[in-house]
């Protein structure tokens, strides 16, 4: 079976239990640290750059020249000229973007970009970079795997696993959809097996049909043939009408037989809390009505409680010794046996054993071992491992090494719905 792992990509993490959402805040926290810092060092070397390029040229190379005064002499700046104003000295500034030559200006130019555009550059730039690389790491790889997952399931096949690589949100989800893939595939299979079931129930039911229809379209043309023409006496012709009647009876046996398999294939246990020592005392009870000439043992089980359909341990239970009383040879044991949630009925007996293809076929649908029987239809069992598999539980074959037959039916406790 293939196996899908939903995981992100890369390294295997460390910390496989980090949600999503808290390592996108983390991410978030730590591009944000990344953008102050560079953006800081960004502006703080683009303005030193920019100083000293400001620094080749002379702070007062614009400065007017010296004053002079109305006789043209020069005078110090603060003096007083001719109309009494003092002379004031000219304010020195910095030098402009445009006493720049042309190659300083393209120079200006980027560190000013720098030093008020890369912090937006960075912004734009950092947590596009980042959310990308996490989208990819984190997102898409467990993405495009539960999408493979869900066009596989859609198309029918469900022949793998999605294994959930990650205790995150993606890894809860991978385990959601193994349960529901596991609950198809269990659906399916069921669904298959009654399915196969029914054929091949339909299939024995046919076969045996051919014997009683044989016999009734025989008598029918004897009768058909012989009696208008008087050539068939009293005796004769009662017996061909006893057959015709043997052979009707049969084919209802049939039909109710068939009835009570559809019924079983629509029942559905109702169970309730049994106490184990009453239900025992009912089938003990079972047993010595049924087991007629034959001697029974029967072990109680040891008392307790289980939630259990009675009925369908009951039914089970007649089959199993009516099964036993016509192949045993003088005695019938019972064993019941339970554990903290399942019942076990064992029934053997001292007869012959199963045959080898009967250790296998004994519980298929019309299954008779030797001599045909027109009271038994080979459904005992059948019906048996139905109950068993309706209730939880199981129903197989064994040869003892001490001879005999021996049949196990197991009932697992079912809770009670209305208890929730």
């Amino acid at each position: 079976m293939e196996i899908l792992n939903v995981r992100a990509a890369g390294r295997r993490r460390r910390f496989g239990f980090r949600s999503v959402l808290t390592e996108f805040v983390l991410l978030i926290a730590v591009l944000a640290i990344f953008w102050f810092y560079l953006s800081s060092a960004t502006v703080s070397a683009a303005q030193n750059r920019y100083s000293e390029l400001k620094s080749v040229y002379h702070p007062d190379l614009h400065a007017t020249t010296v004053p002079v005064d109305e006789d043209g002499q020069q005078v110090e700046w603060g003096a007083k000229n001719w109309s009494g104003a003092t002379i004031e000295a000219p304010v020195e500034r910095e030098p402009r973007f445009s006493d720049f030559s042309p190659a300083h200006k393209i120079e200006a130019a980027f560190y000013l970009f720098a030093m008020h555009g890369s912090p937006f550059l960075y912004l734009l730039l950092l947590p596009g970079t980042g959310l990308f690389l996490f989208y990819r790491r984190r997102v898409r790889l467990p993405l495009r795997e539960m999408i493979e997952a869900a066009d596989r399931v859609a198309a029918g096949d469900l022949d793998f696993r999605v294994v959930p690589g990650s205790r995150d949100e993606f890894g809860r989800i991978g385990e959601a959809f193994e349960n529901m893939r596991a609950g198809l595939e269990r659906s399916s299979r069921e669904m298959w097996r009654v399915a196969e079931e029914r054929r091949r129930l339909n299939a024995a039911f046919s076969h045996d049909l051919r014997t009683p229809l044989a016999v009734l379209k025989g008598r029918i043309d004897l009768l058909a043939d012989f009696y208008p023409s008087g050539q068939l006496d009293r005796e004769e012709t009662l017996s061909a009408i006893s057959a015709l009647r043997r052979s009707a009876d049969r084919l209802e046996r049939y039909v109710s037989s068939m009835n009570a398999v559809q019924k079983l294939d629509e029942l559905s246990p109702q169970p309730q809390p049994v106490e184990l020592a009453e239900l025992a005392e009912e089938l003990a009870e079972i047993g010595r009505s049924l087991s007629r000439a034959k001697k029974l043992t029967l072990t109680n089980p040891l008392p307790g409680i289980l939630s259990l359909d009675a009925g369908i341990v009951a039914r089970v239970f007649e089959n199993l010794i009516s099964n036993a009383e016509r192949f045993a040879a003088d005695s019938i044991f019972v064993s019941i046996d339970t554990t903290a949630d399942s019942l076990a009925i064992t029934v053997s007996d001292d007869g012959p054993g199963f045959a080898p293809e009967a250790l296998s076929r004994a519980a298929e649908p019309y299954y008779r071992a030797g001599e045909p029987s027109a009271d038994h239809f080979g459904l005992g069992l059948y019906l048996c491992r139905l109950l068993c598999d309706k209730h939880g539980g199981s129903l197989t074959l064994h040869n003892p090494p001490t001879g005999g037959a021996e049949i196990k039916a197991v009932f697992q406790s079912i809770p009670d719905p209305a208890s929730f």
